[in-house]
């Protein structure tokens, strides 16, 4: 607000402290009797957001009227009219009395059309728009809200003012806290009057409230594609996602929804997606430190290579693996994969080459078979597994009636500890760690 409008309603807010002051000694020293008014208050013409605290001023006062005597209730009437003035300064007052109650008319003396500026904090896009969008309706909103609020009520309505905005923002605009400016266009204040041109505009800027995002931490798992493809999915995640970081975290649980599209959007514009034609899952989780997890399947390829290394045994080599599928058409309403694998042993070379066929009945779970070489050995195959951070399994049995089994947990994307049970070898149950690349 200018100067010389602060100093103005400065006076003015002084000017009722002191009448009101004058008032509330008026009423406490008028002399106790044993009546009791029995009928309440309400006010009308004052903004609906104000009448609450109104009603409640005036029926403080009333009450302890009503608990005096000595004057006739035209006395009780016109004592009130007077404090009524005094204390809401702005307004002028008119009471009248009823069997059902005390009805105090107000009525604005200088009325003033406020005009509402919404000034929205510094955001990147997109953010910056989902904030406009939100608000798109809140300035007409609040002009409608402020009706023709003088401009001196401010002086003792400023309080009921930011408390009804905050209540007005909080389901558009959770976890940002209104900060209000009143400031004065177009003219002067002069002899404490105010000029038609000026041009009274209440602002509004926005700042969060704690606790807020301080990073995205983005995770990437797929059965289809290898680690090596993953990298640029994880900085493109952080790039695209990069805005989120700042907002309160109850504005971001609330475009929860929005941030995923865009992280999946992102990601879908990839090189490495759109030449597998992998399909993207996001979840976001808003906290301060929030994950962001990105499931990237290719539903036509799968590749996979990995090393791995035995402890516990004396016959097992650390070896290297390479897998590629290519998924069929449907059989029987489940999605078939023929595949090739490829294990090197690091020892001697030795190759082992895996042919085979497998289905997906239910999600992470597959069943096939395959023939292995050299042998030319037929094993059917049944696996278990989850994402990063979970235990998976898998069984393997020969037409012999061998047995190959793993239970392990993946610690991340790359890596995965595993006990592995082989009936075959003299050391059957060992110790695996497999690294994916």
């Amino acid at each position: 607000m200018h100067l010389e409008a602060w100093n103005t309603a400065l006076k003015g807010f002084c000017k009722g402290c002191v009448h009101f002051s004058l008032a509330a000694a008026l009423v406490f020293l008028l002399p106790c009797g044993a009546y009791t008014y029995t009928g309440d208050i309400r006010v009308e013409g004052a903004p609906f957001w104000l009448r609450p605290s109104v009603e409640r001023s005036l029926r403080s006062v009333w009450n302890e009227i009503g608990h005096r005597s000595g004057f006739s209730g035209e006395e009780r009437r016109a004592l009130l009219s007077v404090v009524a003035e005094r204390i809401f300064v702005g307004y002028s007052s008119s009471v009248s009395l009823s069997d059902s109650g005390v009805l105090v008319a107000l009525s604005p003396v200088s009325p003033v059309a406020w005009a509402v500026e919404i000034k929205p904090p510094s955001l990147s896009a997109p953010a910056e728009e989902w904030f406009a969008e939100s608000t798109g309706e809140l300035a007409g909103t609040l002009s409608r809200m402020l009706g023709l609020l003088p401009v001196e009520a401010l002086s003792w309505a400023d309080v009921a003012l930011k408390e009804a905005i905050e209540d007005v923002c909080a389901p558009l605009l959770p976890g940002w806290s209104p900060s209000l400016l009143v400031r004065l266009e177009g003219g002067r204040i002069a002899s404490g009057s105010y000029r038609k041109d000026e041009k009274w505009i209440l602002q509004i800027s926005f700042s969060p409230k704690p606790p807020l995002v301080l990073a995205i931490v983005p995770s990437i798992s797929s059965a289809t594609l290898p680690v090596a493809f993953r990298s640029d999915l994880r900085e493109k995640i952080l790039r695209t996602l990069a805005p989120v970081v700042g907002l309160p975290i109850e504005w971001a649980a609330k475009n929860k929804l929005r941030i995923e599209a865009l992280a999946a959007e992102a990601l879908l514009d990839t090189n490495t997606v759109s030449n597998a034609r992998a399909t993207v899952d996001v979840s976001f989780s808003p906290e301060q430190l929030s994950p962001v997890k990105a499931e990237v399947e290719s539903p036509r390829y799968s590749i996979r290579a990995w090393i791995a290394a035995y402890a516990g045994a004396d016959g097992k080599y650390p070896e290297i693996g390479l897998h590629l599928g290519r998924n069929a058409l449907p059989v029987s309403m489940w999605d078939m994969e023929l595949y090739g694998e490829w294990i090197l042993s690091a020892n001697d070379f030795s190759l082992e080459s895996r042919w085979g066929a497998r289905w997906s009945p239910w999600k992470h779970i597959l069943v096939g078979a395959e023939v292995s070489f050299p042998g030319n050995v037929l094993w059917y195959r049944l696996s278990v597994a989850g994402g990063s951070r979970s235990p998976y399994f898998w069984w393997r049995l020969s037409e012999d009636g061998d047995s190959m089994v793993g239970v392990g947990y993946r610690l991340d994307e790359r890596i995965s500890l595993e006990l592995h049970y082989d009936e075959r070898t003299e050391d059957k149950l060992t110790l695996k760690a497999i690294s994916d690349l």
